[in-house]
């Protein structure tokens, strides 16, 4: 009986309008993959639009499974999730299913698993327990290192398979919910100072001014002289050796990084993708050329165009104006979800809703960054538009879990106001 009533109340808490969305998004991916999976290939286009399409369904099970589950059944077991999810990291290296020369996947013959997707959901369940129970002061700088300690272990995993891009995805929940927590703004930027200090360091005039506004605002922001003097100066010393390392890269990896960045300085080797990805967006116009009608689609002159270039293809058949409806229906989801986490009942879900939206926007903002330009190819796919039955199932996940954030009250957790 008690699960009948607690089915009731979860039906009753449910967000039609996140659901609506969300379907309407993978609806447009589904005809999308169609389109750039079709063109010439008339074996490949139905086994992967049909792959899709199952996924949609596991995904819903999935959504209903972490939107269902008790969340006090989560915080009891966020450590046993989290053990399991690095385990599972480990895998790859002894049991790989290696894909352009990367070691990410499990091959069990029938179908391969991608565990570093897995660990999102493991990383926010660890990380919202302990932002939730803990009773560290958020002032204090020792607040930062346990959690840390929790991140960079699958990070470290993920990154030598090698994925950086996932490995971002870990920061990046981390960064959010510790911002989300209380945590004091000034620790969080000098988590992130070393970074910058990185890119500065490759012009003079960058790091000298980068380095002076360092030292004032931690002159301004540390009380103790000693800790102060340590941080400046292991920043400095990062400047120093970028430079150093950056010489004793070979030409090849120098290109490779720099194009990255300007991809025209190779526009026939690692530029090529996102070169292509330009025209077919710029192609496009208002309208678009038409669904099944795109030429840098269907002349197969756009790379991984089904996966992590959708957007292009989207861009090119159908135009500006469902480039903005898309864009439209993201931030609406995003806007709401933030809205959800102010207002959840207990900091437990607050910090569910914030580790599960971070992943999903961190996704968004990188793979539109990429394909326009503005930022490096790391392969990271389009929530519920790109192709990949992993990620889908994935972001379905995250979104029960989101879901769930939103529902009852846990009495034992932190109030997140």
């Amino acid at each position: 009986m008690n699960n009948i009533q607690h089915l009731r109340e979860k039906i009753s808490e449910l967000d039609y309008l996140t659901l609506a969305i969300v379907l309407v998004l993978t609806i447009i991916g589904l005809f999308s993959i169609y389109s750039a999976s079709s063109a010439g290939k008339t074996d490949q286009w139905s086994l992967q639009f049909v792959v899709q399409l199952i996924a949609l369904f596991l995904g819903l099970g999935v959504l209903v499974l972490f939107y269902v589950i008790p969340k006090q059944f989560l915080l009891s077991n966020a450590l046993v999730f989290y053990i399991a999810g690095v385990l599972l990291l480990m895998i790859p290296f002894f049991m790989s299913g290696t894909i352009a020369e990367t070691n990410r996947w499990i091959d069990l013959k029938i179908v391969r698993v991608q565990p570093s997707e897995f660990m999102k959901f493991f990383l926010i369940l660890i990380l919202a327990r302990y932002f939730s129970t803990t009773k560290n002061s958020t002032q204090a700088f020792r607040y930062v290192f346990k959690p840390l300690i929790l991140t960079l272990i699958p990070f470290v995993l993920v990154f030598i398979q090698p994925d950086l891009g996932t490995a971002l995805v870990y920061l990046a929940v981390f960064i959010g919910m510790l911002y989300a927590s209380g945590y004091r703004v000034y620790y969080i930027f000098l988590l992130i100072a070393p970074m910058i200090t990185v890119v500065a360091a490759f012009n003079l005039t960058a790091f000298t001014i980068w380095g002076i506004m360092l030292g004032l605002i931690i002159f301004f922001n540390q009380t103790n002289i000693f800790a102060s003097s340590g941080i400046f100066i292991g920043n400095i010393v990062v400047g120093l050796i970028t430079p150093l390392i950056w010489n004793h890269l070979k030409p090849y990896q120098q290109t490779r990084i720099l194009t990255m960045f300007n991809a025209e300085l190779d526009p026939l080797g690692a530029g090529y993708q996102v070169l292509q990805s330009q025209i077919a967006i710029g192609s496009g116009g208002l309208r678009g050329k038409g669904f099944m009608a795109g030429t840098q689609t269907h002349l197969r002159f756009l790379p991984e165009q089904h996966t992590d270039f959708i957007f292009s293809v989207i861009a090119e058949e159908l135009g500006f104006i469902m480039v903005v409806i898309l864009f439209i229906l993201f931030f609406t989801l995003f806007i709401r979800w933030f809205r959800m986490a102010y207002q959840a009942r207990d900091k437990f879900g607050a910090m569910l809703i914030i580790g599960g939206t971070i992943v999903l926007l961190f996704h968004f903002f990188i793979n539109i960054g990429m394909t326009v330009g503005l930022l490096p190819v790391t392969g990271k796919p389009l929530p519920f538009l790109s192709y990949g039955g992993s990620f889908l199932v994935t972001c379905y996940g995250l979104v029960g879990l989101i879901l769930n954030g939103n529902s009852e009250q846990i009495p034992r957790v932190l109030t997140y106001r």
